[in-house]
């Protein structure tokens, strides 16, 4: 993972100007993922197209084409990784039995979609909207570059002020009342989670971002039995990514004016325009 997250700098910085969205923090969780999916790093740029084609905002149809073209290929790769495994997720899954079943090829791609799209996209606008927030808040950047034992408590604060997925449906098993208005059991529930992320009965100064923020009981990563099964996987990738930013002592700086994502199931940079500058040697 840290060789990937020096790649993908690496080449950032040689651009100088940059989307920080698409150059590093879609790239990051991409390349992490197909590596630990077996897909050879020769297609890492070819799924990272397709993948921007098809859950990027667009024409439709040509998101669909994405789709499908991103279904094909790991019809392939699990084709051959169940001829020839190796020490990978797909091979796992292509060489996996259940109750003396194979798994079939549709549950096989269907899953190995699953696994593309869940380990990229929160990570992807999380690392951007930290980075965001950081250049909101220079102050905040500048005491991590002090002190990088704060990593660890500043993903956390990313991970709740950025909030990127959005909300939660339910259906209510129980009769309950919060604060005041009454839910019956199965009245469906829209659970809203920047909303519970900034609850001032819970944080102090719950709209400041705070790297130093303990306790910081989010809910960004879900809770109990809902609990993210990549939040692992997220934690580490945003710090590796954070740290190796600050371990190069890299300047970044916004190279013009960001945007944001016109979604209601997602939060977070659009588009996030920065110039990299590396340390003088």
């Amino acid at each position: 993972m840290g060789e990937v997250t020096r790649r993908v700098v690496d080449d950032a910085l040689e651009r100088g100007s940059c989307d920080f969205v698409a150059d590093i923090a879609a790239r990051v969780p991409l390349y992490v993922i197909c590596r630990m999916m077996g897909v050879p790093s020769s297609d890492w740029d070819h799924l990272f197209k397709l993948t921007s084609q098809a859950f990027g905002a667009g024409d439709p149809l040509t998101q669909r084409f994405a789709h499908l073209d991103i279904m094909g290929y790991f019809e392939e790769l699990q084709a051959a990784k169940a001829a020839n495994p190796s020490d990978d997720l797909v091979s796992i899954l292509a060489t996996a039995v259940v109750d003396g079943v194979p798994l079939s090829p549709e549950d096989i791609i269907l899953n190995c979609d699953n696994l593309l799209v869940g380990g990229t996209e929160n990570t992807r606008i999380a690392a951007a909207g930290g980075m965001l927030a950081f250049l909101e808040h220079p102050d905040q950047w500048a005491a991590l570059a002090k002190e990088p034992d704060l990593l660890p408590s500043a993903v956390e604060e990313v991970l709740r002020w950025t909030s990127t997925a959005t909300h939660i449906m339910r259906t209510a098993v129980r009769p309950i009342e919060i604060h005041g208005p009454r839910i019956e059991a199965g009245d469906c529930v829209t659970f809203w989670l920047p909303s519970a992320n900034r609850d001032e009965s819970v944080f102090t100064d719950p709209d400041q971002f705070d790297i130093r923020r303990k306790p910081n009981r989010h809910l960004a990563l879900g809770f109990g039995e809902h609990f993210c099964l990549g939040s692992v996987l997220a934690r580490a990738e945003l710090r590796l990514l954070y740290h190796e930013l600050l371990h190069r002592s890299i300047r970044i700086e916004l190279d013009g004016t960001p945007t944001r994502l016109t979604s209601i199931v997602v939060n977070g940079p659009e588009y996030l325009p920065v110039r990299l500058t590396a340390a003088a040697a």
